[in-house]
């Protein structure tokens, strides 16, 4: 009898584990389930914030068309000033082809990129790319002096002289100095070359600041012949 009431108090108190237990494994069952909770709550929050993402980029991306338009307002403005100042000339180039109009033609000011005043009082230098530089002067003491150094030197050559407007050169060595002198207004423009790179004269010529000289015609020895004989005939 005794025996039977221990086997029944064991199989009373495995009984009585067996809820103890499901409740152990219940309370286990309920600690892991909030993390898939969380982590849904984070995968929720995280495509929320993708349309932010989108608006960024739709944003930057509305940009271009003010870039674009930028560029070709900028580009349209460059080609306006290139065709301005090819069509025109520079300012300081009109000045001074006003003033020293008489020493030289306008081709030859139109071939100036730009001018500016030199390091002498009174005096300009302008330059262009296919024509060199050259100077000018204003002043009669100026005219008058290189008047007299043109015409009187034995290095110098004068191929116009109608005593207002000289124009000729003058020689050191290698170098050769173009002038042109308007005695009456007391102006003198002059270019400074290279003798063994060009000819003075035929430069002159060029530029046109003087007339070539006419070509002389002589008769010809046969010519004179036949004109004879015809004489004779008649």
């Amino acid at each position: 009898m005794s025996v039977f009431r221990h086997r029944f108090a064991r199989l009373a108190f495995a009984v009585a584990a067996v809820p103890v237990l499901g409740l152990g494994l219940a309370a286990c069952g309920g600690e892991e389930t909030p993390p898939a909770e969380t982590t849904a709550t984070a995968t929720s929050t995280e495509s929320d914030t993708a349309p932010s993402s989108s608006t960024l980029t739709s944003t930057e991306t509305g940009t271009t068309p003010e870039s674009t338009t930028r560029s070709t307002t900028s580009g349209q403005e460059n080609t306006t000033t290139q065709r301005t100042s090819e069509g025109s000339l520079d300012e300081s180039v009109t000045e001074v082809a006003e003033s020293f109009a008489s020493l030289a033609p306008a081709s030859l000011f139109a071939q100036f990129d730009a001018c500016s005043p030199s390091g002498l009082e009174d005096s300009w230098q302008c330059s262009g790319s296919k024509v060199g530089q050259f100077q000018f002067f204003t002043g009669s003491a100026k005219a008058a002096s290189t008047t007299q150094l043109l015409t009187e030197l034995r290095s110098s050559r004068v191929v116009e002289d109608t005593g207002v407007r000289v124009v000729g050169w003058s020689t050191l060595g290698t170098t050769a100095v173009i002038t042109v002198v308007d005695n009456d207004r007391g102006l003198v423009m002059q270019q400074m070359i290279s003798s063994d790179r060009e000819d003075p004269e035929d430069l002159i010529y060029e530029l046109g600041l003087a007339d070539r000289p006419a070509e002389s015609t002589t008769s010809s020895p046969a010519g004179s012949a036949t004109t004879a004989g015809t004489i004779e005939e008649a």
